[in-house]
């Protein structure tokens, strides 16, 4: 009731500002193009004013306001071309991977995509591929380097040292100790991480193809110039930068298809939307800080994730949230930690998944406790299984007359110690504890996917590959928005407002120096009785 009163009220002033916008469009009837250059890289923290200030950088975008963007061009029918401008994108391949479907799908809703481009790699030549016409300038290369492994293997290397590393995996296909134990890989994994690159390289040529296999062998070339993607019919032509965005050209304004938007939603009485939150999971799977419990950019740790969805479950408005994961995995205690403290969150809010980069190991451990799983195409995934690894350097300390004598030890003692070798008795303790790892892993995803617990072997094991929906990996294959949709269903198609948790700058990992002047003071700061930093702390938070 107070909220129909309080709309009431401001009606006059709406109004006003509905007519104002009407107005502005007024002077951009008859132009039809809608030009945008990508953000080079895309914001991935929460910034106050006053750190935008202090940067003095021009400011970016987040990967989500440019999907968002993307796809208002795509609804919009009075753009009729749309054209880009691609700088050197520092993206990620599911990140190119998914803005080329948005632009497929621009393009398919009967608009002309043009793209310029200067330089790259093979991921601007996704964006290129996918456009009406593609125009680089005379002078561009491009370096092509398509999915392919070369691992190092230090296993000889290390016993010549005389430092012998011991592993203990879950599976034949957990190779990651492999590089410290083995001089190559073994039969099992080589083949496994074999079927994963071939796989990821078939989708992308096929994107970069548009499925014409005669071009496949043009993209193993290390480098491409204008000419040679000329000649094989991959791009339209070669212009100059001024060639292309040339003035005769009726552009709308940057704001205009947000503003034709706005327009097109107002309503007198509008409803009340729903709050999807996105949020970004990104890094290695550890514990953190337990004293200093702010999110960070590039970790996920448990002890400051887990208050923030504690504050997630606690707040009315919230109805979803997509956790947006990329994490090769990390440690399997703080990830069953984060795993339940997701299924709290489950108890009161839709929560789903959009896969992105990697999502392996401990990754996909907390992924498979939510609802719907939405994956990029090109992420890596699975790694279902543990593994542990121990060095002895023994033999190393005794090359250069080092010595060290067992005093008090008890059993299983041996394996906290870097010189004495392990007893029969605690490699059988570490062997139990890592398949004990491996059960209670399987049974979460079991749980999770609804998979039959006797059937996990065959997914399981340590292997990686591309998510597929057959055996019940994931939900479905998509991006970001995809996972969006998803959620706007499960609330039964009601309207709903996107907003990101991102996690807030820090400027210490910004500015090193700054970060080791912060360490010794508190260090100068232990020894004395005069406290040298100041007590009142600034706080950056994008949550109130």
């Amino acid at each position: 009731m107070f909220r129909i009163l309080f709309l009431t009220i401001l009606l006059p002033f709406r109004l006003l500002y509905q007519i104002f916008l009407r107005l502005s469009l007024i002077f951009q009837r008859g132009r039809e193009v809608y030009e945008l250059e990508f953000p080079a890289v895309f914001e991935d923290s929460y910034k106050s004013y006053f750190v935008k200030k202090l940067q003095g950088k021009e400011e970016t975008v987040t990967r989500l306001e440019l999907l968002i963007l993307l796809k208002l061009i795509q609804k919009n029918g009075k753009i009729k071309t749309f054209d880009i401008s691609l700088p050197p994108l520092e993206w990620t391949l599911s990140e190119f991977y998914e803005v080329r479907n948005q632009i497929l799908a621009i393009k398919k809703s009967g608009k002309k995509v043009r793209i310029f481009a200067k330089e790259g790699g093979v991921g601007t030549l996704l964006l290129l591929t996918a456009a009406t016409e593609a125009f680089l300038a005379p002078e561009s290369e491009f370096m092509v380097l398509l999915p392919s492994a070369e691992p190092m293997f230090f296993g000889k290397f290390l016993k010549t040292w005389g430092i012998e590393v011991q592993a203990f995996a879950s599976g034949p296909y957990k190779s990651f100790a492999e590089s410290f134990t083995r001089g190559e890989f073994s039969k099992e994994a080589k083949k496994n991480l074999e079927t994963l690159i071939l796989d990821l390289r078939k989708v992308l040529l096929t994107a970069l193809t548009n499925g014409q296999k005669s071009l496949e062998s043009l993209f193993y070339k290390p480098m491409l110039s204008a000419d040679e993607l000329m000649s094989a019919g991959v791009i339209t032509g070669i212009k100059t930068e001024n060639e292309f965005f040339s003035e005769d050209r009726k552009v709308f304004s940057g704001n205009y298809p947000s503003l034709h938007h706005a327009i097109k939603e107002f309503r007198f009485f509008p409803k009340r939307k729903a709050e999807v939150v996105v949020l970004p999971l990104d890094g290695g799977i550890t514990g953190g800080d337990y004293l200093h419990k702010n999110r960070e950019n590039g970790k996920i740790e448990a002890f400051s994730l887990i208050p923030n969805l504690k504050a997630l479950a606690d707040d009315k408005k919230i109805k979803a949230v997509i956790l947006e994961i990329s994490s090769p995995g990390g440690s399997a205690f703080y990830s069953e930690q984060i795993h339940q403290e997701i299924m709290e969150l489950k108890k009161t809010k839709i929560v789903t998944a959009y896969f992105k980069d990697t999502v392996a190991s401990g990754g996909y451990y907390i992924g498979s406790a939510v609802d719907h799983i939405t994956a990029s195409p090109v992420c890596i995934t699975g790694s279902i299984g543990a593994v542990s690894i121990r060095a002895n350097l023994q033999k190393l300390y005794k090359k250069f007359q080092l010595n060290k004598e067992a005093v008090g030890f008890y059993p299983f003692r041996d394996i906290h110690s870097e010189f004495q070798p392990l007893s029969k008795q605690s490699i059988q303790y570490l062997e139990s504890q890592i398949k004990k790892t491996e059960g209670l892993f399987y049974r979460r995803v079991a749980e999770g996917r609804k998979i039959p617990l006797e059937d996990m072997p065959k997914i399981g094991m340590g292997r990686v590959y591309l998510p597929t929906i057959e055996n019940k990996i994931v939900d479905s294959l998509g991006g970001l928005l995809d996972a969006v949709h998803e959620v706007k269903e499960r609330l039964g198609g009601k309207p709903i407002i996107v907003t990101e948790e991102l996690p807030a700058f820090n400027l210490k990992n910004k500015i090193p120096l700054l970060s080791g002047l912060l360490a010794e003071l508190k260090f100068l700061e232990s020894l004395s009785e005069v406290s040298l930093l100041s007590p009142v702390r600034i706080s950056w938070k994008n949550r109130k």
